[in-house]
C-alpha cells in the first residue's frame, strides 16, 4: 500500500511517483491551495494540493481533512521552493504534489493536540495519560521508543560479541524469598495454589551457570509488589547477566563496555575505564551512593572549625557525637536573598531545621555563625593557607558561599552511612541550580 515512509523522503526521490500512508499532522488552507503535513513513524512531509496538478474532487477532499485523519496519498516528489523549506523537517527539501487521496480512517476532533506550535505547552499529564493513544503519536515519545529499540538491539549485539547467550527464563515461577513481595497468579489446574511473577531471574540464571552455559544475558521483565517510589514501580525491565570463571575486573569490563556501546548508539562517546570510588568515600563526599558527578559540589566537613565555638546549634550537635557538614557554592556570594531563601526552604522541606550560611568576602567570613568563630577561621577554611594545608576541604575562595547543617548522625558502626541525605538532596537540587554552572556534561564534573 506504501512505497515510502513520509518522513524519509529526500531530494534523492525527486521526480518519483510515490504512495504514502499516515496521519494528518496539520492542514493549512490558503484559499485555493491546500498544504497538509503528513506524519508517520519516520517524520513529516508536506503535501501540496494545487489545482494545477490535483484533481478537483481530491482538492475538495483535502480541504475537509481534520487533524489525525488517516489517509493514503499518491503523488510526485518535487523540490520545495527555497524560502518555504522547513529546517525542522528531515524532508525539508521536498514536498509531494498530490494527485490522489483516499481517506482510510476519519477522525473526530482530538481531545488533546498531537501537533504543537513552537513553545506551546503540553496538555496536563493526567489528560495525556487518559488519551495516551494520542500522546503516543507525539514525535518526542516515538523518538524515545525508537531509541529504546535501538539500545536493546545494541545490547544484544554487544553481549553476543562477548560470547553471551540470550536465554529466556520463565515468567510463571515458584515464589522465592527476595527483597519485595511477589505478585501471585492463581492456578486453574491446581486450585488453591499460585504461581509467582519473578522479581528477577536469579535462580534460573544460577541454574544455567551450573549447567555449563557459561555466559548468559537477558533483557528481562521483572515484577515487585511494593509501594510506588520515585525510582520504583511494579514492573520494569533490566539487563540481566551471569557469567562463570570470571573475576571482579571482568565484571567491570563487561559493564563499562556495555555502557560505552549504548551511549555510542545514542550518539555520545563515553571514555572507559569509568571513574571508580570507594563506597565510604562517595558517601563522605556526596552523601549518597549514586552521586551525579556532572557538577562539582562536594560536601565538606567543618566540625573542627566549629569545635569550641560558643554557638549553641553546632555545639549541641558536636557534643552529641555529630558533625558539621556543608557545601561550598562557587560564586555563591552573588546569590540573591530570594535564591538563598529558596535553598533554605528546600532544606526545611527535606526535614532540616534550617541552614547555617557563611559568605567569603575580602578574605573574611560573613554570616550569622561567623561571629561565634575565633580570629583566623578564614585561614582554616582555606582562604589563605599561610603555607599550611587547610583543614577544611574544598577550600573556600573569595566570592564563595557555604551552606551547611549540623547533624547528630555519624558513622557509629563498621559500615559507612549516609551522614545527611538533606545535603545530598540540596547538592543535586537547588544548590546546583543556583550555581549557574551551565548544562551538565556527561564527560565528568565541572571544576569550580
Amino acid at each position: 500500500m506504501r512505497t515510502h515512509r513520509a518522513g524519509s523522503l529526500t531530494s534523492a526521490e525527486v521526480g518519483q511517483k510515490v504512495r504514502l500512508g499516515g496521519w494528518v499532522h496539520r492542514r493549512r488552507d490558503l484559499g485555493g491551495l491546500v498544504f497538509i503535513d503528513l506524519r508517520d513513524r519516520a517524520g513529516v512531509v508536506q503535501l501540496s494540493c494545487n489545482p494545477a496538478w490535483t484533481p478537483t474532487e481530491v482538492m475538495e477532499r483535502a480541504a475537509g481533512l481534520g487533524a489525525e485523519t488517516v489517509v493514503l496519498v499518491t503523488g510526485t516528489v518535487e523540490l520545495r521552493p527555497e524560502p518555504s523549506r522547513d529546517v525542522l523537517l528531515r524532508s525539508r527539501e521536498v514536498e509531494v504534489h498530490v494527485t490522489g487521496l483516499e481517506i482510510v480512517g476519519p477522525a473526530q476532533t482530538p481531545p488533546i493536540p498531537v501537533a504543537r506550535k513552537e513553545k506551546e505547552d503540553l496538555p496536563a499529564e493526567e489528560l495525556r495519560l487518559r488519551h495516551r493513544v494520542l500522546d503516543l503519536r507525539r514525535p518526542e515519545l516515538q523518538s524515545n521508543l525508537i531509541l529504546r529499540h535501538r539500545l536493546m538491539q545494541a545490547t544484544r549485539r554487544y553481549f553476543d560479541a562477548q560470547g553471551f547467550l540470550e536465554i529466556e527464563t520463565p515468567i510463571l515461577t515458584k515464589p522465592t524469598p527476595e527483597g519485595a513481595r511477589d505478585y501471585l497468579v492463581p492456578s486453574r489446574v491446581h486450585p488453591g495454589e499460585f504461581f509467582a511473577l519473578p522479581q528477577s531471574p536469579q535462580i534460573y540464571k544460577q541454574l544455567l551457570m551450573v549447567s555449563g552455559y557459561d555466559r548468559y544475558f537477558q533483557i528481562a521483565r521483572c515484577f515487585r509488589d511494593e509501594d510506588l517510589r520515585a525510582d520504583r514501580q511494579p514492573e520494569f525491565t533490566q539487563i540481566d547477566i551471569e557469567a562463570s570463571f570470571i573475576g571482579v575486573e571482568d565484571v567491570f569490563t563487561f559493564g563499562e563496555g556495555m555502557v560505552q556501546a549504548l551511549w555510542a548508539e545514542a550518539g555520545h562517546q563515553v571514555t572507559v575505564p569509568i571513574q571508580r570510588m570507594r563506597y565510604a568515600d562517595v558517601l563522605e563526599t556526596y552523601g549518597t551512593d549514586k552521586p551525579d558527578l556532572r557538577y562539582d559540589l562536594p560536601i565538606f566537613d567543618a566540625t573542627e572549625v566549629f569545635r569550641g565555638a560558643d554557638f549553641s546549634i553546632t555545639r549541641a550537635a558536636i557534643e552529641a557525637g555529630g558533625r558539621v557538614r556543608g557545601i561550598r557554592v562557587p560564586g555563591g556570594a552573588a546569590l540573591t536573598r530570594k535564591q538563598v531563601d529558596e535553598i533554605e526552604a528546600a532544606a526545611k522541606s527535606l526535614g532540616a531545621a534550617g541552614l547555617l550560611r557563611l559568605k567569603a568576602v575580602g578574605g573574611a567570613l560573613e554570616g550569622g555563625p561567623a561571629k561565634y568563630l575565633p580570629p583566623g577561621t578564614a585561614t582554616r577554611f582555606g582562604l589563605s593557607d599561610g603555607g599550611t594545608r587547610p583543614r577544611v576541604q574544598p577550600r573556600a575562595r573569595p566570592g564563595a558561599a557555604g551552606a551547611g547543617a549540623a547533624s547528630r548522625s555519624h558513622p557509629g558502626g563498621r559500615e559507612p552511612v549516609c551522614l545527611d541525605h538533606r545535603l545530598s538532596s540540596l547538592r543535586a537540587g537547588p544548590g546546583h541550580g543556583c550555581t549557574q554552572l551551565g548544562q551538565p556534561s556527561i564527560h565528568g564534573p565541572t571544576s569550580g
